[in-house]
């Protein structure tokens, strides 16, 4: 039982990329109400991943193949049903998403990207105001204080 444990822990990083995967999908239909795709088609895919991905005895190696292969999958099963126009925004949502989940986007500076801000005391005078206004400056002036960009 202790060895069942061990490997099915051993495959948590497949359910999280799974997970994210399944996630970005649920979220193109925020896009396009016609984009809902059910838990069950989902599982079949992730099923035929399992089968059809390269065998490792490896259980490092064994993780990047389910991964590679089940993204691989998603991604053109996915963009068999969307319109042109929303193929390259699933491809950046999907990127994000994994790039999110591997830690490598700080949320500081994607929430950032997303809304722009709203400073409050810009105490920075706009040193090119004949050319950038004070809403581009006051952008430049919060962006500076992110850590990561």
């Amino acid at each position: 039982e202790l060895e069942i444990d061990e490997t099915r822990n051993g495959y948590k990083p497949v359910a999280v990329h799974s997970s994210i995967l399944f996630f970005c999908i649920s979220d193109m239909a925020n896009i396009e109400p016609m984009y809902q795709y059910s838990l069950t088609w989902f599982i079949n895919l992730y099923l035929q991943s399992i089968m059809n991905s390269a065998p490792s005895d490896n259980l490092r190696e064994r993780i990047i193949n389910l991964n590679e292969h089940f993204t691989n999958s998603i991604y053109n099963n996915v963009c068999r049903s969307l319109f042109e126009k929303d193929k390259l925004l699933f491809s950046f949502l999907l990127c994000i998403g994994i790039m999110k989940g591997q830690g490598k986007i700080d949320e500081n500076v994607w929430r950032f990207l997303l809304t722009g801000g709203v400073a409050l005391d810009n105490l920075n005078p706009n040193p090119a105001s004949p050319w950038l206004s004070d809403k581009a400056w006051s952008e430049i002036v919060r962006a500076s204080n992110l850590p990561n960009l």
